[in-house]
């Protein structure tokens, strides 16, 4: 279980029964979506920027913005299914193959608690240089 201090949710707390089920060797394909909804909204799990395309089963613009709507603006395949004249069903299909192959090629992967990369963040090159003299005359021989 992820614990210590973790980026909130957009209502201010981190979803309850997210933390329970993260951890760095998790399959995200064994989230529901709406858990993973849950983690992406909640910063513990990485979206991409831009949305690749994956799959067939819808045209690539309407495909990408299924997508973000769904995983990052919260809506319900309900919602998003009434917005595009397509069964729910149809959108879930979109969606869950979408996660499928975005998990395989690592667009989306657990987000590592600060606890776990403070150490490696505070470690400093312990390197000191030493200012070099060089002559005038020297400096103008090497130009």
């Amino acid at each position: 279980m992820l614990t210590g201090s973790r980026p909130q949710a957009r209502g201010g707390q981190v979803p309850s029964g997210i933390l329970g089920h993260l951890s760095l060797g998790l399959n995200l394909n064994k989230l529901r979506l709406d858990q993973l909804q849950e983690a992406i909204r909640a910063n513990l799990v990485t979206f991409p920027s831009q949305v690749p395309v994956f799959i067939k089963h819808a045209p690539g613009q309407q495909q990408c913005h299924m997508v973000l709507l769904y995983f990052v603006r919260g809506w319900s395949c309900d919602r998003i299914a009434k917005r595009y004249g397509v069964t729910r069903q149809h959108i879930w299909q979109i969606v869950s193959e979408w996660r499928r192959h975005a998990v395989a090629l690592g667009y989306l992967q657990v987000i590592p608690p600060q606890e776990v990369l403070s150490p490696l963040i505070s470690v400093t090159p312990r390197v000191a240089f030493q200012p070099v003299e060089v002559e005038a005359e020297a400096a103008l021989a090497l130009a």
